[in-house]
């Protein structure tokens, strides 16, 4: 449920949604204290005074750390399993690595940044599979490419 709420189906945040969910839950997390500085008044009743601070402490903080828990265990990349990228992902990391790729030919120290991004594209073209392989090798490659072009200059 809280997928449909928050993320649209290509699993792009919903930002107004998001930030009113979390809005709505620090409000109630901070109600709570607020509550909890109510607690003198039930002076004299020590069970309505437990029951007052259970109430504002776990039950006004909980939702928000459910809800913080729930956002951990979806975004988890679990050591040792391969991570599995959607279309749109590859499509911006290649974009990513063709970009810093361009933008290292110009620096000093571009010759180490295009060989490690060499060493990324290359990355993603070993665990892409589909349509995004073939474009994962094409940019490795153009990579690679650029960077035997810098190291050549560079010693000239």
């Amino acid at each position: 449920m809280l997928n449909r709420l928050l993320f649209n189906p290509d699993g792009t945040v919903q930002f107004r949604r998001m930030v009113i969910t979390v809005g709505c839950l620090i409000g109630l997390a901070l109600f709570s204290i607020i509550m909890l500085m109510a607690t003198p008044i039930w002076n004299g009743n020590t069970l309505a005074q437990s029951i007052w601070v259970m109430f504002a402490v776990v039950i006004l903080k909980l939702p928000l750390v459910f809800f913080l828990w729930w956002l951990i265990v979806r975004n988890k990349e679990i050591p040792g399993v391969p991570v599995v990228w959607g279309d749109r992902e590859v499509a911006e990391i290649l974009d990513y690595l063709r970009d810093q790729a361009t933008r290292a030919m110009d620096l000093p120290d571009g010759s180490a940044r295009l060989a490690y991004l060499a060493k990324e594209a290359w990355h993603v073209a070993d665990c892409v599979d589909g349509s995004g392989k073939g474009d994962a090798v094409s940019v490795a490659l153009s990579i690679d490419e650029l960077a035997a072009r810098s190291r050549g200059r560079r010693m000239a």
